[in-house]
């Protein structure tokens, strides 16, 4: 076999196995909720597929998700600042055709401190299944993220520049008692990496 049909195989597997992760867990949904004290929720809604791919464990399960999201909030127009936030849960697994809910919370002192409306300027969602990217979803992203090169810059900076924001968005496990985290439902069972020695 020649250099060239190597490569053309190479590529078509990358593609089919990038095309068989894209459909296995869709964003539903997105929503942003105002809570007591000021606290933003992120609400993510997602659901699961059969899942085809080889080496799968069982093909009514897909296992090992991660969910990953970035949030940017305008700070100072004029200079086109903005402040990032990111934060990642990971799903052990999620049964076919099943719907499970992820939320993430920003504290209500950040959002009084900044004067953060609920909708942030800028968020996506990136989820991941056997540590392989899926594709970008339309319901993942905010209407502004128009293109891969707006995504890419986006998250590019978001990575950079989090600094002192860095955890203070957190997974709905970490918010302390006696907060309200809102309405929840249908919460998925997640891998605690934060609760291991």
């Amino acid at each position: 076999m020649n250099k060239i049909s190597l490569s053309v195989l190479l590529i078509l597997f990358a593609s089919l196995t990038q095309s068989a992760f894209a459909d296995l867990i869709k964003i539903d949904r997105v929503n942003f909720n105002s809570l007591r004290n000021d606290w933003i929720q992120m609400e993510i809604q997602l659901s699961s597929q059969d899942n085809s791919t080889a080496g799968a464990r069982h093909r009514n399960f897909v296992e090992n998700i991660k969910v990953k999201v970035y949030l940017a909030y305008e700070r100072d127009a004029a200079a086109r600042l903005f402040d990032y936030y990111i934060s990642e849960v990971e799903i052990i697994a999620m049964e076919r055709r099943n719907s499970n809910n992820v939320y993430f919370y920003l504290p209500g002192v950040i959002a009084n401190r900044d004067r953060l409306r609920k909708d942030p300027d800028f968020f996506y969602v990136e989820i991941s299944v056997d540590g392989e990217v899926q594709a970008v979803q339309n319901n993942g992203k905010s209407r502004n993220i128009a293109n891969a090169d707006i995504l890419n810059s986006f998250t590019s900076r978001a990575d950079a520049e989090i600094g002192a924001n860095q955890h203070i968005l957190m997974p709905i496990y970490l918010v302390g008692p006696g907060i309200d985290v809102g309405r929840v439902s249908d919460l998925p069972a997640f891998l605690r990496r934060d609760t291991q020695n």
